[in-house]
């Protein structure tokens, strides 16, 4: 069978199997509550659930495909087990509404509370099994890695260790020639100078990669962002006569013309690039959905900020609250609060410094409260106020926006959108992404902005919280 066919096969077989879990959870919880057999003497409470599971099997399915249960490749179980505690909290309430909706009030009160536990141990060991199945039925992957040679270096190496074994480059093949002054050393050489990274083998360079690409016949090309216009081509366009899957790391070029319109002057196709910003009409409704949702934050929320204050207050002396001045839209500071989770006066002898992973300057408490990142509910009081937004990129302040700027000169069109909560490069990145990256992402969410997908960013937050090398 053709590996597409085996994986559209594998897919349909997880989709059909996850929805069969689904509605396997709400029996069972029939069974804790009635008892041995369904239905129950009281056929009434079960014909509610009969009259419900199309729309129960909807909604499960809806958040399974949003959480990307068959994106495929999902190498790290802890992604996925994130995944499947985010479906089943939001499950249980899809539930609740649908069951509300439909006026089903014969439906058990008690089904609707037992039914999360069985779905969280029944998925759980379900796709615990099928991620084991699809990393044993898919195989590795072979790669060749294109591109300047320690950018080269250092997407192999990334990609080898995210994958988990699932991505094997092959070898390198890099911008120039290398040379030890007696020659050039390829084919099946490596790189010998860059010690931090080990040693990659070097295949040929970009002159060499047709050759490159017919010897090694790999399933997958990566190109790094730093090579020139015209070797991307080149490299893109072989990839395309011999049918072999690309993957091109974007770079600011990229990301201009990526969402691109087609247009058309008389008969001349043309690309409408646009502007790197949010369209004005589009801002008005980003700002009534940020008073909407942070009103009923702040409100909702109250007793648990209530508790988190006297957590902050008794853990260490020292003020509740955190100000700290950032830049935000068009670098306009502002003062974003936080509850503090450092010691009182921590930059006063080294001025401003990042918090490390192990900062000995964050308290006990500081340390749960970043963790689950209650540290940021007061920015709701900034989004309130207009100085932030919900989703857009992270505040940074005035210090290090200098310092990026000179290593960065893109990094200015970062600031043409209100700065956010949460966004893009916070529920895709990870907290040890390097901030070129963050950049990339952050530039990308306002070159593709929409309602829909701030939406989507708030609830895949959700699951980057419970993901502690992805909260950042």
């Amino acid at each position: 069978m053709p590996t597409e066919s085996k994986s559209l096969f594998f897919k349909a077989a997880l989709v059909l199997a996850d929805l069969a879990v689904i509605n396997a959870g709400y029996l069972l919880a029939y069974l804790i509550r009635y008892g041995y057999p369904l239905p129950p003497e009281n056929s009434a409470n079960f014909e509610a659930y009969l009259s419900a599971w199309p729309l129960l099997t909807l909604s499960a399915l809806a958040l399974m495909y949003f959480y990307r249960f068959y994106a495929g490749y999902r190498w790290r179980w802890a992604e996925i087990f994130a995944g499947i505690l985010c479906v089943v909290f939001f499950q249980a309430l899809a539930a609740i509404a649908i069951v509300f909706y439909l006026r089903g009030f014969a439906f058990p009160r008690t089904v609707l509370l037992f039914a999360p536990f069985a779905h969280l141990i029944l998925l759980s060991a379900w796709r615990r099994l099928a991620w084991h199945i699809e990393r044993g039925t898919q195989g590795v992957r072979r790669a060749l890695v294109v591109g300047r040679r320690a950018e080269a270096v250092a997407l192999a190496e990334k990609l080898e260790a995210v994958s988990f074994g699932m991505i094997q480059v092959d070898g390198l093949v890099v911008d120039r020639p290398v040379s030890d002054g007696n020659g050039v050393l390829f084919p099946d050489r490596t790189l010998q100078d860059e010690p931090a990274a080990g040693a990659r083998p070097v295949l040929g360079d970009i002159a060499a990669f047709c050759e490159c690409l017919d010897a090694d016949r790999p399933d997958a090309v990566f190109v790094c962002a730093g090579l020139s216009a015209q070797d991307k081509a080149e490299v893109l366009y072989a990839c395309t006569a011999r049918d072999v899957a690309a993957y091109l790391v974007p770079d600011f070029y990229e990301i201009l013309v990526a969402q691109s319109r087609l247009e058309q002057v008389d008969d001349i196709p043309v690309f409408s690039v646009g502007r790197l910003s949010i369209p004005e009409e589009a801002r008005l409704l980003k700002r009534l959905i940020d008073i909407a949702f942070s009103l009923s934050g702040l409100i909702l929320a109250a007793p648990l900020m209530a508790l988190v204050a006297a957590a902050v207050r008794l853990d260490s002396p020292g003020p509740v609250f955190y100000r700290q001045r950032r830049l935000s839209e068009h670098g306009r500071p502002f003062y974003l609060y936080k509850f503090r989770t450092m010691v009182d006066g921590a930059e006063a002898a080294t001025g401003p410094v990042l918090a490390g992973a192990n900062d000995p300057r964050v308290t006990r408490a500081g340390r749960i409260l970043r963790a689950a990142r209650l540290d940021e509910l007061p920015q709701l009081i900034n989004v309130l106020r207009g100085e932030m937004s919900l989703v857009g990129p992270r505040p940074e302040r005035p210090f290090f926006v200098n310092q990026l700027m000179s290593e960065v000169p893109e990094y200015v069109y970062r600031m043409n959108v209100k700065s956010g909560i949460t966004g893009l490069a916070q529920v895709a990145g990870r907290y040890s992404t390097s901030p070129e990256c963050k950049l990339m992402y952050d530039l990308l969410y306002t070159r593709s902005y929409s309602p829909a997908r701030d939406i989507a960013i708030l609830f895949q937050t959700v699951k980057v919280i419970l993901m502690k090398d992805r909260a950042s």
